[in-house]
């Protein structure tokens, strides 16, 4: 693997959230019954495969493996859900969540992100069958990690590195999972996945960097750190540029030595840090270091072979900083944002902007 490569995790749902469904549907003792699973020959539906549930599984082991519990349920399978109620009290609350009215449905289920598993404790009487769950709750999906080291010896086995960060008010499953893992030593199922223009190749190495990313947004560039620790020729190494972002200087700045140690080594020749949540502290965001650096990162853009990578949320982070870059760049050089925006766009093409889309 190379340097921007990630894997792919195979993840399980919660054993407690595994439990409360079989109980809700009065399965409980049933869980390890073998179901037969196949697609009904008269439906009508387009894409109606389910590639990702066995055609004979467990009750239990497809609830575990195959789909997603904590999944947002759509308005279609609240209204599926509404001929496997009894309580006329729920069935008026799950019409009201499907109703066409969306206010309902974004502040109870959208907006809190209400899952399946929870909203059953709502509906007590709502007792769908198997067939139900299977057609609409969605395949519980790999979680995608970057790798965070640097392979450089394929004959011999070398240990593969990620990294990741455990919210202990919301425990996310993967990162669950991974957790008990480092305490238990059970084995991690994962793969490789396909390689994406977000690389470091030994071509990049010679162009000057700018890596940015936020908590563990910085795991691949780790990876192309050490990659240019281990270089033959440190003398052609073009000069490599981090903007981090971490919650807390004291508790959140992951990998700190680490990245001190390359810098005291000059492999990363600029380390800029931000701390959102820390009182005080000088900038909060990605964004503030961007600005404070405008001028230098708008002569690294525009006068040299520059690259810039960007790692994390596609919804929030990565717009956010494809904006700052667009309103610097404006600022600097006293052109409008259309026209900003225009070198962006060219920077994409031409792969010396790359992003690396957390979804």
């Amino acid at each position: 693997y190379q340097p921007g490569d990630t894997v792919g995790i195979l993840t399980n749902n919660f054993d407690v959230d595994v439990r409360k469904l079989l109980k809700h549907l009065d399965l409980e003792s049933a869980g390890d019954q073998c179901l037969r699973v196949e697609v009904d020959p008269s439906t009508k539906k387009k894409s109606s495969e389910t590639p990702h549930v066995p055609p004979t599984i467990q009750i239990a082991k497809l609830f575990k493996e195959c789909l997603d519990l904590r999944a947002i349920p759509k308005k279609l399978f609240l209204r599926a859900l509404l001929d496997h109620t009894t309580d006329e009290g729920e069935k008026h609350f799950i019409s009201l969540l499907c109703s066409k009215d969306g206010h309902v449905y974004d502040d109870i289920i959208l907006e809190p992100r209400l899952g399946f598993v929870t909203l059953l404790k709502h509906i007590s009487s709502c007792k769908p069958p198997i067939s139900v769950l299977i057609e609409h709750l969605p395949r519980l999906m790999p979680r995608p990690y970057s790798i965070a080291n640097y392979y450089d010896d394929p004959g011999h086995l070398r240990k593969l590195r990620i990294i990741f960060s455990l919210n202990e008010e919301s425990p996310g499953l993967t990162t669950t999972m991974l957790k008990d893992s480092c305490e238990s030593r059970n084995p991690i199922f994962l793969y490789f996945r396909k390689p994406t223009r977000f690389v470091y190749t030994n071509n990049d190495m010679e162009c000057d960097t700018v890596m940015i990313g936020v908590g563990t947004g910085i795991a691949p560039y780790l990876s192309f750190l050490e990659k240019r620790s281990k270089t033959p020729n440190p003398h052609s190494l073009g000069n490599a540029w981090l903007f981090a972002g971490f919650r807390y200087e004291n508790s959140s700045y992951i990998c700190r030595d680490e990245l001190e140690q390359y810098t005291s080594g000059r492999i990363l020749n600029n380390c800029s840090v931000a701390f959102s949540r820390d009182p005080g502290t000088q900038y909060r965001h990605v964004q503030d270091l961007l600005e404070a650096n405008k001028e230098a990162l708008v002569e690294l853009l525009c006068g040299s072979n520059c690259k810039i990578y960007v790692c994390g949320d596609g919804k929030m982070m990565l717009p956010q900083i494809e904006r700052k870059f667009v309103e610097i760049i404006s600022t600097v050089q006293g052109i409008g944002q259309d026209k900003s925006s225009t070198i962006i766009s060219e920077l994409k093409k031409s792969d010396r902007y790359m992003e690396d889309t957390w979804l």
